[in-house]
């Protein structure tokens, strides 16, 4: 079928549909489904189209000829985001001592022979199970085809960890850089039939500028910020995520002009670690933890907690209190308070982040910590905030994922895909590390039709291009194969 036979069934069905719509005008709806679902199976049966004309010339090629044999011409769906699109490819078997066999037409759009779903497809998959369920994602795309939740899943597990973070022009001239730090609890999958209840955290780690007046009165945003997270399990892993951090960092900002970076969390091993990891970093004690440790021991005052809590916050903010007088009021604070154990629990947090909480409460630069409520829309929000549980490598897949959405938009998520896919076509053939020159296909054109009067009496179609320039396009692609 060419474009002028498409075009045809195109036209006859928007005007059938227009027909209908006339008949009955409350029915808008029923007018748009049959246009969507019209224009839809157009693009659909224009893809397929194209793609057996190419193939039909790739067997046509002068230059196949001198290198292939036609083995046989099989029928190929493609799952993409206008539908099931269905398109001949045919089987090649090399000439060549080494032999070998392909489908030409895949190796040259760069698609992998157990591929199921375009580009554009996976990353509408992508983007909504980015928001809801692996199951809600099934339906996202409009194809017949089966597409089971666990097929999201394994594109979900299937991203690439290894991104090249964007260049920019030239360095960044800032004096002063914030990273705030914290982790979500999420609950690990066992199965139906377990009943275990383990769970497993995933780190978040963002880096900004500072923070300015938003729009809204009293909201503050943050100032450039970028994004990091997956599960990073222990020491080992706990220094990778540092390290990209401080490659970010290092890519992206003059360190010469840098005086200081404050690192703030609630006082997690891990987090403080990234003293170690980012030069000039020094570590600020979260005052949300601070003043939630501070609540829960002068609640055990009863009566009293008013002027505990008052007077817990001047040995804080004083800079004659010291760590003796502090541990002193603690002391008269234990012996008359309900539950020693909370009180207790407030000391050992104080006196081992002194420094860290002093250096929060005194230093203008620190304008607090906001990383509970980051937490709760980057991680949270998809990975604990309902009754869900996870695989620890779909956790941290997910994790990366949101992180990489709100770093780069939903629009780069397509190069995401492709490096994901080059990367697993090149462990195929046993080629990691080999770069690969991309190959580009032009652009179809083509010319839209006029119609005359109420209805149309003919169609024109023509697509800019003979068929000479085809071929010779195709004869150089033919080469790198």
């Amino acid at each position: 079928m060419d474009i002028v036979a498409l075009l045809e069934v195109l036209v006859k069905g928007l005007l059938d549909a227009e027909n209908k719509f006339f008949e009955n005008p409350k029915d808008f709806s029923s007018l748009e489904r049959s246009v969507k679902s019209s224009t839809e199976a157009f693009s659909a049966s224009f893809l397929g189209e194209v793609l057996s004309r190419m193939n039909s010339m790739l067997s046509d090629c002068g230059a196949r000829k001198e290198r292939f044999n036609i083995q046989r011409v099989d029928k190929r769906t493609l799952i993409t985001s206008v539908g099931d699109v269905v398109f001949d490819c045919t089987y090649f078997k090399r000439k060549a001592e080494q032999g070998g066999h392909s489908y030409l037409l895949e190796e040259l759009i760069g698609l992998d022979s157990h591929e199921r779903f375009s580009e554009e497809a996976e990353v509408m998959l992508l983007t909504e199970a980015l928001k809801t369920s692996y199951r809600e994602a099934t339906n996202v795309l409009p194809s017949k085809q089966r597409i089971s939740k666990t097929t999201v899943m394994n594109k979900i597990h299937g991203l690439t960890d290894s991104v090249t973070l964007e260049g920019l022009s030239g360095k960044k001239q800032v004096e002063y850089l914030f990273i705030e730090a914290d982790e979500d609890h999420i609950a690990e999958q066992h199965g139906k039939e377990s009943k275990d209840n383990k769970s497993f955290i995933s780190k978040l780690i963002y880096v900004h500028e500072g923070k300015f007046e938003s729009g809204c009165k009293g909201r503050k945003e943050l100032k450039n910020s970028f994004y990091f997270a997956g599960l990073y399990p222990g020491k080992e892993g706990n220094a990778c995520l540092w390290a990209k951090v401080s490659d970010y960092i290092e890519k992206t900002y003059d360190k010469e002009n840098l005086k200081k970076v404050f690192i703030s969390g609630d006082g997690a091993q891990w987090i403080k670690n990234g003293t170690e990891f980012i030069e000039k970093a020094v570590f600020c004690a979260d005052k949300f933890h601070l003043m939630k440790y501070i609540n829960q021991a002068a609640t055990q005052m009863l009566d009293e907690k008013d002027i505990a809590k008052e007077e817990l916050w001047h040995l804080l903010y004083s800079k004659h209190s010291t760590k003796a007088s502090f541990s002193k009021y603690i002391d008269c604070m234990a012996a008359s308070g309900r539950n020693a154990e909370r009180i207790e629990s407030l000391r050992t947090y104080v006196l081992e982040n002194w420094a860290a909480i002093r250096r929060t409460l005194r230093n203008k630069l620190v304008q607090g910590c906001s990383a509970e409520s980051h937490v709760s829309h980057v991680l949270s929000d998809r990975l604990s905030s309902r009754p869900l549980s996870w695989s620890q490598k779909g956790a941290d897949k997910m994790s990366k994922l949101r992180c990489y959405e709100r770093n780069y938009g939903r629009e780069k998520l397509l190069q995401l895909v492709r490096i994901g896919r080059e990367e697993r076509k090149l462990e195929a053939t046993g080629t990691e590390g080999i770069s690969v020159k991309e190959i580009r296909l032009r652009d179809v054109l083509k010319e839209h039709y006029d119609a005359s009067k109420k209805y149309i009496d003919g169609l024109h179609a023509s697509i800019p291009g003979e068929t000479v320039k085809k071929t010779f396009s195709i004869r150089n692609h033919l080469r790198l194969l």
